[in-house]
């Protein structure tokens, strides 16, 4: 929103701009600080102003669904091809350093062979050449596909921003600058990045309350202004004193008024005051000074009010968190369709339940659109971690339901000559055929990760029976018309990995 964070980015500029300052910027706070809008907009400046080349940028997500968003193994090959299609220099000075696989090695060796070593082999560029790197802190998690756990990826962070700090270091007159973000966890902290002398370092939670507050209370109040300016008589049904209530249980945190909002006109402008009071009410019930505490409140309201049966006092809560479950631990980005399909329930009755979530679920507006997704990771780690017993689930139970739901859907879905091919002989169809849905093609190309991610946790282990029994009973049938459905995908080659895996998952 125009005219906020206003100081916070014009010393972002500023810096972009002094080739004397550091060549990193790190810009770190907790979750709901508003780090990622800080980055976005940054971007969106840089691009459009003639004295700065965006050479790139790089969102790391846990919550996109694309694995590839939190493989910290990808940020240095994208940026480099991202500066390699912005600047001709670049690109030839790469086209005649890089070598074979570059992009396969270490994350340290992908900064010296990708960056570093390009870099020092063509003229200093006329403009500062900016770099971002979003979030790098949701790097990391499942096992399984190649993708590095949790502890490794850690390792691999620290190992990459050392590299990146020491181009810096190793040659000053190479006039490239890094911005990059992240929450204060322990292996950013501990790596060069947090030495001042080093690196620019912006705290967002050191920034003044009342710079903070200022934001917020602008963003709040426009954005009431905007979504209710055809219905004046409601918005004045909302006092300066309420609104200034808010900007209060916000603590600074900006993901909590943009979820407050998001709530608050979940269901329309006539809906729109009753909504806003009612979560004023539970604030002043619940809230507390704790950082955390305004979010999971309000995050525990929306849940179950969304479970509510037609407004009565039934609640389908199990039913909602299953979804849930399920929506956070997919692999790639579900439709409506395809999470009904895996799930065996109506399509209509999974949008209506999702559609209630709206202000912390992003719900595609057609039903075979690919693009369901939590907005936020913090509401993934709230039903995770910080929730209430009656509302909190692990991660292995979304793993769980859909291993369960890839087995049935392909034991359902497979048969032979999926393609509809007149013979064996024939090339496979140049257009996927319609018989292979958006939900058989996640069935056949996940189950057997989240099989692994079930059978590496104690609690699961007990299922590992009903696993084999199922493989057993809807697999093994149909093993080579899930071939061939990889065949069609162009996805063959992950066949005998996916098996190795699945040998691992089970006796």
């Amino acid at each position: 929103m125009d005219n906020t964070r206003v100081r916070v980015l014009n010393d972002i500029e500023a810096w972009i701009m002094d080739p004397d300052a550091l060549h990193i910027c790190w810009i770190t706070g907790m979750a709901g600080t508003g780090k990622t809008s800080i980055a976005k907009t940054v971007c969106k400046r840089a691009k459009s102003n003639p004295d700065i080349t965006l050479g790139g940028s790089f969102f790391c997500s846990r919550s996109t669904g694309l694995a590839a968003q939190h493989d910290i193994r990808c940020v240095i090959p994208t940026l480099a091809q991202l500066l390699a299609l912005q600047l001709g220099e670049f690109r030839s000075s790469l086209a005649g350093t890089i070598q074979p696989g570059a992009q396969y090695k270490e994350v340290a060796t992908q900064v010296e062979e990708l960056l570093y070593t390009p870099f020092l082999a063509f003229d200093t560029p006329r403009t500062p050449i900016l770099l971002v790197i979003d979030a790098i802190d949701e790097c990391g998690g499942e096992t399984g596909d190649g993708m590095l756990d949790n502890t490794k990826c850690h390792a691999v962070v620290s190992s990459m921003l050392e590299a990146l700090v020491n181009i810096t270091r190793c040659n000053p007159k190479v006039q490239v600058k890094f911005l990059v973000t992240s929450r204060p966890e322990s292996q950013i902290r501990d790596s060069s990045i947090s030495d001042e002398n080093l690196s620019q370092i912006l705290r967002l939670d050191a920034v003044k309350m009342a710079e903070v507050d200022a934001d917020i209370r602008r963003y709040v109040t426009q954005t009431l202004e905007s979504k209710l300016s055809r219905k004046p008589i409601a918005r004045a049904r909302i006092s300066d004193d309420e609104v200034e209530s808010l900007v209060r249980h916000c603590d600074g945190l900006f993901i909590v008024a943009a979820t407050a909002l998001r709530y608050t006109m979940g269901e329309g402008a006539d809906a729109a005051v009753a909504r806003f009071k009612r979560l004023l009410d539970t604030s002043r019930d619940n809230f507390s000074a704790c950082a955390a505490s305004p979010l999971d409140n309000m995050y525990a309201l929306i849940l179950l009010e969304a479970a509510r049966v037609d407004g009565s006092e039934n609640t389908d809560l199990p039913g909602l968190l299953r979804l849930l479950a399920s929506l956070l631990s997919a692999r790639m980005k579900l439709s409506i369709q395809a999470l009904a399909d895996l799930l065996d329930l109506k399509t209509y009755d999974v949008r209506a339940s999702l559609s209630r979530l709206h202000s912390v679920v992003h719900v595609p507006e057609e039903d075979d659109m690919p693009g369901l997704r939590t907005v936020h990771a913090s509401f993934g780690d709230y039903l995770h971690g910080r929730a209430d017993s009656h509302i909190r689930f692990p991660r292995s139970f979304g793993q769980a339901i859909l291993a369960h739901a890839c087995l049935i859907t392909m034991g359902r879905r497979l048969y032979f000559n999926i393609s509809h091919s007149s013979s064996s002989y024939q090339l496979n169809p140049s257009k996927r055929p319609a018989s292979i849905s958006l939900a058989l093609e996640y069935a056949c190309l996940h189950w057997a990760h989240h099989m692994i991610a079930c059978a590496s946790n104690d609690e699961m282990r007990s299922n590992s029976f009903s696993f084999d029994f199922e493989i057993g009973q809807r697999f093994r049938p149909n093993l080579l018309f899930w071939l061939e459905v990889l065949s069609v995908l162009g996805k063959i080659s992950l066949a005998p990995g996916l098996l190795s895996i699945v040998c691992t998952a089970v006796s």
